[in-house]
């Protein structure tokens, strides 16, 4: 009778901690996401202070550039160059070169933007997989739990059923079937 009682606690302890289990693996999946996302969201920060720095920059960079040029002019105005000949050509070209630099750096800070972007959207996949194996770690402790329990359980019906009087092989979960009428599973 007190093998009976062991196998039910057992039985009980297995499916209170295949619960246990499942619970546990649900809050860690959600730690781990709320991990990623906050990871996420910082990167999608970054990525927005980048482009508002680019704009700063560009039309800082703009500003200073078309001053110096205008200097330059004026320096060329006052030595009595021409408009076009040599000094129109450094003009043009350093002004294209202007633009140029210009251009790089705002396709370098795009290029940094959309690094930051992708680096988020990795950083939500990379914790969705961690959070589902989390849950499949759970699930197989889980099962594992309820195996044991239900083993325990079995094993105690077993030997509750062995040791009924008169069995030929007294203690065994066969005797306890031989002795209710019953055909074994190994016979």
């Amino acid at each position: 009778m007190l093998q009976l009682v062991t196998g039910g606690l057992k039985l009980a302890q297995g499916i209170m901690g295949s619960s246990s289990a499942k619970k546990a693996a649900k809050r860690k999946a959600k730690m781990i996401r709320q991990m990623a996302d906050y990871n996420a969201r910082v990167k999608e920060m970054e990525a927005r202070s980048v482009v508002k720095t680019m704009g700063a920059e560009t039309t800082r960079a703009y500003k200073s550039k078309r001053r110096q040029m205008a200097s330059q002019r004026a320096a060329y105005s006052k030595t009595g160059a021409v408009s076009s000949g040599t000094p129109m050509n450094v003009m043009l070209e350093q002004a294209t070169e202007m633009e140029m630099d210009i251009q790089n750096q705002r396709r370098n800070r795009l290029l940094q933007e959309q690094n930051l972007k992708q680096q988020a959207k990795t950083g939500r996949y990379e914790g969705e997989m961690q959070a589902q194996t989390a849950i499949a770690e759970g699930k197989a402790q889980a099962r594992a739990s309820l195996l044991g329990g239900i083993a325990g359980a079995v094993g105690g019906i077993g030997g509750a059923l062995g040791g009924i009087a008169g069995s030929t092989d007294a203690g065994t979960l066969s005797a306890g079937f031989k002795s209710l009428g019953a055909k074994s599973l190994l016979e």
